[in-house]
């Protein structure tokens, strides 16, 4: 007898120890095990342990078959329209995202480049005072050309009250003066915008100052 149960115990632990792992794995292949939540063209629900072929490129979500808690969600295939879009909706926010560091870090260097405050000040408002100068010259400028206009389209004026064909020259010269008023009116535009952008830019580099300048003290305590 004892010689049998010795023989024996073996094979029956090794019974157990298979048993063990074969209902460890039926467990492991259950908790791996997928379940599939989608939505047919009627806007049914159906739940599958395997997709349909025709769902494949569809929303769907991936739930666990032992637990029922969704895994994944699956949004459906892009057409190529709106893989194009969304490739390039990619590429604006990358090229955005890379302009905000190049200006971060350029504010960095600005701000670094002063001593104080008030010395960051005083250099932003000699830099508006050029552009103040601009502008002023600019709306001079556009102020005679209208008056030389004005002039012209006078001489025109009195010629055809008299009756007279408009000379060939006083009409080249109005449409010059014109052309002239219009461009000077977009420079006096785009440097008023250069100014804007300039206070901001100064505003914007006094808070950057005082954050930078309050770590430095905090740190020096």
């Amino acid at each position: 007898m004892t010689r049998t149960f010795r023989r024996t115990l073996p094979a029956a632990g090794l019974a157990l120890a298979i048993a063990l792992l074969a209902s460890a794995a039926g467990a492991q292949q259950q908790a791996d095990r997928k379940l599939y939540r989608w939505v047919d063209a009627s806007g049914k629900v159906h739940y599958t342990d395997a997709l349909p072929p025709e769902v494949v490129d569809k929303a769907r979500a991936e739930l666990s078959a032992a637990t029922g808690m969704v895994r994944e969600r699956l949004d459906r295939a892009l057409t190529p329209e709106e893989r194009v879009l969304a490739e390039a909706q990619a590429r604006t926010r990358a090229e955005v995202e890379t302009r905000e560091e190049q200006d971060r870090r350029s504010d960095e260097a600005k701000v670094s480049s002063f001593r104080s405050e008030d010395e960051l000040r005083a250099a932003y408002a000699q830099r508006q005072t050029i552009i103040d100068d601009t502008l002023a010259g600019l709306q001079a400028a556009i102020d005679a050309q209208r008056g030389s206009m004005h002039q012209q389209l006078g001489l025109a004026g009195d010629a055809e009250l008299a009756d007279r064909s408009v000379p060939q020259r006083t009409v080249e010269i109005i449409l010059d003066l014109r052309r002239e008023v219009l461009n000077q009116e977009q420079a006096l535009l785009v440097r008023s915008a250069e100014k804007q952008v300039l206070a901001e830019e100064m505003e914007r580099l006094v808070v950057l100052f005082r954050v930078r300048q309050q770590a430095d003290l905090q740190g020096e305590g």
